[in-house]
């Protein structure tokens, strides 16, 4: 399994799908990278699914806890969850007392969003897109080379940056649309 194309790694650990049929609902394995190679425990995000968002579970066998690895686990696999286009929002509930897994979720960049008596839900949420940025960047030099070329630098550069400043906010109103689209969730 450690060929699976779905391998995730850090320096520490790997960690595999145990089913690359049924990614979203089957366990993945977090195993030691270097010496035996020893499973020290499983990931899934099995549960309620919402528009946009999946839940993620880490379990890690009690001598491998507090140590960094459940971090690490939950910012690997909230990492390939993002990487799909339809997942925004990855959740993740503890019992309050669970010190080591709070502080795992926070070092992960989870926010507490609710608890429901001893039950705590924490979540980290992708961030937008800002093709507008990139785009202004793209608008100057390409503004500075019309200037240039057509020997007039300020229509040169004006035509450049809003040619593509249209092209940037184009594209952030669309991945803004499709997030709406997936979550249900519209800008108010």
């Amino acid at each position: 399994m450690q060929d699976s194309k779905y391998l995730l790694k850090s320096p520490e650990i790997t960690i595999v799908p145990s089913n690359e049929d049924d990614l979203w609902n089957s366990d993945w394995i977090i195993s030691l990278r270097g010496g035996d190679k020893e499973q020290i425990g499983t990931a899934s995000f099995a549960g309620e699914k919402a528009l946009g968002t999946v839940p993620l579970r880490v379990e890690l066998k009690e001598g491998y806890r507090n140590q960094g690895y459940g971090t690490e686990v939950f910012r690997l696999m909230v990492s390939w969850a993002f990487e799909r286009k339809s997942v925004y929002e990855v959740t993740a509930v503890t019992v309050h007392e669970n010190d080591k897994c709070v502080k795992a979720l926070s070092k992960a960049g989870f926010i507490f969003r609710s608890s429901d008596g001893p039950v705590e839900t924490y979540s980290v949420i992708k961030q937008k897109t800002s093709w507008t940025g990139l785009y202004v960047m793209i608008g100057i030099v390409i503004g500075c080379l019309l200037g240039v070329v057509s020997g007039n630098l300020w229509v040169g550069f004006g035509i450049g940056m809003l040619a593509c400043l249209s092209i940037g906010a184009s594209m952030d109103m669309g991945a803004a649309r499709y997030r709406a689209n997936v979550t249900g969730k519209r800008k108010h």
